[in-house]
């Protein structure tokens, strides 16, 4: 049941407009292609309009994670690649000719339904209920009073392990996970630590529009994806039951990412193959986009912490 709802939900919002200006001609240039993670996609897929109408370049940009955006790089089968994360030793050996290029600053925010009323949780809170400590909200919230039994029971959602989100899930909670087999879930358990698995399944997703729409509609879950991702969907009647859980009684905004207050933060990375000239054409190209001042505003709008040397 829960893996056809991961399926079939998507807060899906769309938006109409009337305009006279002639579409660009996208024959003169040879589209660019960007791939890797999905959270540095919803970035681009916001400033995708303006890029292609001052460029005349058709923008592709495919979301399959940061693993695949790295090796895809790596192998010079896309123009530019993307990661939410710093590339592993491993990685760096395998391509050393890999540049990580830092642009943005974003955070991992964790999100649930606000019928629960879970205001704030402590970072040993998120940790125990990521390794099923926890099995009901009342556990942490007594104030809590769910309309069924089933209600309380903590269901556990993470974006999929081939994303960096997730690889930071487990450094900032210090996690180790297991891959379920013939299922789409994991098991998580403290790192380093020898004992036996739990029980407890959390069921994986790839994009955090189906994320949202499921805690929308079930007030027993929680998951977590990015700030700048998510922030653009709220206040919209799709995701108004969804919650941002601060942490560590600290709240999520572009204040408290600035200054250092919230610290599940991390990077948004431009990789470019420095051994071909495309790549590194088209990744010059971008970073002198992104530093202009309309983009930086419409990417500010968006809640992303730019970074201002890359």
């Amino acid at each position: 049941m829960i893996k056809n709802l991961i399926l079939a939900v998507s807060v899906l919002v769309s938006a109409s407009s009337v305009t006279t200006n002639p579409s660009p001609d996208f024959s003169q240039h040879k589209p660019i292609l960007i791939g890797g993670s999905s959270s540095v996609s919803q970035l681009f897929e916001i400033i995708k309009p303006e890029y292609e109408k001052q460029t005349n370049t058709l923008m592709q940009v495919r979301s399959m994670g940061s693993d695949k955006g790295i090796k895809a790089i790596g192998q010079n089968i896309i123009d530019i690649g993307t990661s939410s994360r710093y590339l592993t030793h491993e990685e760096q050996s395998s391509y050393p000719h890999v540049r990580q290029i830092v642009i943005a600053q974003d955070a991992l925010v964790f999100f649930t339904n606000k019928e629960n009323k879970i205001d704030s949780l402590q970072v040993k809170q998120l940790t125990d209920i990521y390794t099923g400590k926890y099995k009901t909200w009342q556990e942490i919230n007594p104030s809590y009073n769910p309309q069924t039994e089933r209600d309380n029971k903590i269901l556990l959602f993470s974006k999929a392990y081939n994303h960096g989100t997730f690889d930071v899930l487990l450094e900032f909670l210090n996690l180790s996970y297991m891959k379920v087999p013939s299922n789409n879930s994991i098991k998580l358990k403290h790192a380093g630590n020898r004992g036996l698995f739990p029980k407890t399944e959390v069921q994986m997703y790839d994009e955090f529009n189906q994320a949202l729409g499921i805690v929308q509609r079930m007030p027993n879950a929680i998951a977590f994806d990015s700030y700048g991702a998510v922030s653009q969907l709220l206040g919209s009647k799709k995701v108004d039951m969804v919650n941002l859980v601060g942490i560590e009684g600290v709240k999520v905004s572009d204040r408290t990412i600035k200054n250092g207050e919230y610290t599940f933060v991390r990077p948004l990375i431009l990789l470019v193959n420095t051994q071909s000239s495309r790549s590194v054409e088209q990744v010059e190209l971008m970073l002198s986009f992104l530093k202009k001042d309309k983009i930086q505003k419409i990417l500010s709008e968006h809640h992303y912490s730019m970074v201002e040397d890359n």
